[in-house]
């Protein structure tokens, strides 16, 4: 096997195995409902034993038959003893106090600070093998402990007695970077089989005489209990801790420490899901800052194994470039068709837009319209940032051809201005009107583009549309209007939102149109960025003033938001503007009358509102106007997106 393939193996075990070490947490917590964190910890690694011991026999057993050459067997030094002692005193002590610190605070803050590890190992390399760190080491180091004081921060006001359980969580964390030492320099020597079963054995040995000494109950006595250790046992040792080791082989203990903190993000979901356990905003600002200075500490280039970079982006540049080449063949194809790309990449993007009003609902149960507005803009406008930045670093690259760069005229601005305005001003009375009237008044008014879009062009710019466009405009606006009829509701308290809904196609026609002379200038990226940028300027001011709560409260809320902003606005309205360099505006306005149709099956999905066979009947009718529309004379744009 070349060492491409062994270093790819090894990378596939490390991080399977952090995946199976994050569900230990839960199973300990699980496991302490009938056993003290000793019995857990000792039943895990007897267990453990038991299964090594098992794969060792059948090993010996399948070479005495198999008729292979014997494997050489090595002997053991009084070194190799007592690193072998070391690492299962380590690794009981280890679990030992993390498994008291599950009792004596949350899943997650415990799982951080026994993944501070990194730093001790790092320490400890410094110590032992007086190997030096850089100024980014120290700098990373220092945020990290920060970020572990401001986790333990609030609940240190909370309850003084949790101090016991995350000085128990850092303290194993200590352990672990001295276990991780130790079996980095026996994988030198033995197998992970090997090492594993002398860990087990010895770490069982040093916790059953505590236990007798406690007189804890030593087995589980329901079936449920025996589930949770054996899934330890199974799992997290055999099979986390056994990936692990097979690593240590390939990479240092400091890179493997720095993997292993992907496991307080693991614990911390698994946590949340199965036993709620609330996180605040301040536990999410502190696990990010903890990762973050971990990152910088481990990255350093007098730390991080360098084979283990090398060997990463290597995986990652083929990749790249395997799926590079696909795109490259795929829009050869497409360019030959440009309005066939449009139109399928208009038809995806109605999936996430038709599902905004439902998702927007559901976030206005905890702050308001615009505060949700707010939220989705200014993320949408960092991954569009990212996406440029991207771009920017890409066209650098010496194999690519080099663009021409054309500065931004006065008029691009203003243009730009306006579009993310009329964009910003139809958010705001989108969202508005979903508080003042329901889903279905707001999907059918505020869908009603088409009608402005047909009049401003012909107005303004001179356009002038085949009879195959005017039917199939007429037969896609009275499906949708026949559609969403007789589940509009006229009540006197609802003019308002029905109005600002009316007012919202008003802005989006204006929306569309000027998004359609901006393809003519700027990619899809550039144009959303605009968009959301100026959307998040324009509220940043005045939100405070116009909304009484600006965060969510629970995950639930940020959740929604998060998805929204990303599948909605970056992906379907990233996506309608894409099919404008490929379109006319008319008629993606006409596309988009599906949106109504579209949002009361997500309506009626999410918020139990009917839909009968009438509906399916001008749903049909709507896609027959879309059809005829979409096939009339002029509908490509061609524009540098498709270059």
């Amino acid at each position: 096997m070349s060492v491409f393939n062994q270093t790819k193996i090894a990378i596939a075990s490390l991080f399977l195995g952090v995946v199976a070490i994050s569900f230990g947490s839960i199973f300990m917590k699980l496991s302490e409902i009938e056993l003290s964190p000793s019995a857990t910890v000792f039943n895990r690694f007897w267990l453990a034993s038991v299964l090594f011991l098992v794969w060792h026999g059948y090993k010996a057993i399948r070479q005495r038959f198999s008729g292979d050459k014997p494997v050489e067997q090595q002997t053991y030094t009084s070194q190799d003893l007592l690193l072998l002692l070391g690492a299962g005193i380590l690794w009981a002590a280890t679990l030992v106090l993390l498994a008291w610190s599950l009792t004596q605070t949350s899943v997650a803050i415990s799982s951080v600070l026994h993944n501070l590890a990194p730093i001790f190992t790092s320490l400890g390399v410094w110590v032992l093998f007086r190997q030096g760190f850089e100024r980014q080491f120290l700098i990373g180091m220092v945020i990290a402990l920060g970020g572990a004081i401001a986790i333990e921060f609030e609940e240190l006001q909370i309850a003084i007695d949790e101090v016991q359980g995350g000085f128990a969580a850092i303290v194993s964390a200590v352990f672990l970077s001295g276990y991780l030492l130790i079996v980095e320099k026996l994988r030198t020597k033995f197998s992970p089989a090997t090492i594993q079963l002398w860990i087990c054995a010895i770490a069982a040995l040093v916790i059953f005489p505590i236990l007798l000494f406690t007189q804890d109950q030593v087995f589980p006595s329901t079936a449920s209990g025996w589930l949770w250790v054996i899934s330890l046992a199974l799992i997290c040792q055999v099979l986390g801790h056994g990936l692990l080791t097979y690593s240590l082989a390939k990479f240092s203990s400091v890179v493997v420490s720095l993997v292993h903190l992907l496991e307080p993000v693991f614990s911390g979901i698994f946590a949340l899901v199965i036993f709620s356990e609330k996180l605040t905003f301040s536990n999410w600002v502190g696990f990010a800052v903890v990762l973050m200075g971990l990152y910088l500490a481990i990255s350093s280039q007098a730390t991080v194994n360098l084979p283990f970079q090398k060997s990463v982006k290597t995986i990652v540049n083929t990749f790249v470039k395997s799926m590079t080449s696909k795109l490259s063949l795929l829009k050869q194809q497409f360019s030959e068709t440009p309005a066939l790309l449009g139109a399928i990449s208009l038809f995806v993007a109605l999936i996430p837009i038709s599902l905004a009003p439902s998702l927007a609902k559901l976030c206005e149960q905890e702050i308001g319209a615009n505060a949700v507005g707010f939220h989705r803009s200014w993320i949408a406008a960092v991954v569009f940032a990212l996406w440029n930045g991207l771009e920017a670093l890409r066209r650098q690259q010496p194999d690519h051809q080099p663009i021409e760069q054309k500065p931004f005229t006065k008029q691009d601005v203003w243009l730009l201005l306006a579009m993310g305005s009329a964009a910003t001003t139809s958010l705001l009375l989108w969202a508005w009107s979903l508080s003042q009237t329901s889903v279905a008044n707001v999907a059918l008014l505020s869908n009603l583009n088409p009608l402005f879009v047909a009049a401003a062009g012909y107005l303004l710019l001179g356009r002038r549309f085949d009879n195959r466009f005017v039917i199939g405009m007429v037969m896609a606006l009275l499906g949708a209007i026949a559609f969403e009829l007789h589940k509009m509701q006229f009540a006197s308290d609802q003019i308002l939102g029905d109005a600002l809904a009316f007012l919202t196609a008003v802005f989006i026609a204006t929306y569309l149109l000027l998004i359609e002379q901006l393809q003519t200038r700027f990619t899809t990226a550039t144009i959303m960025l605009w968009r959301c940028g100026v959307t998040t300027m324009f509220l940043l001011p005045i939100l405070p003033f116009i909304e009484k709560r600006l965060f969510p409260y629970s995950w639930m809320g940020w959740f929604f938001i998060i998805f929204q902003a990303l599948f909605c606005q970056v992906l379907g309205q990233g996506l309608v503007t894409y099919s404008l360099s490929r379109l006319s505006s008319g008629v993606v306005a006409v596309t988009l009358l599906l949106n109504p149709v579209l949002s009361s099956i997500f309506a009626w999905f999410i918020f139990s509102e009917q839909v009968g066979l009438f509906d399916w009947a001008t749903f049909a009718v709507v896609l027959a106007g879309i059809y005829l529309a979409q096939s009339s004379q002029s509908t490509a744009q061609v524009t540098n997106e498709g270059s």
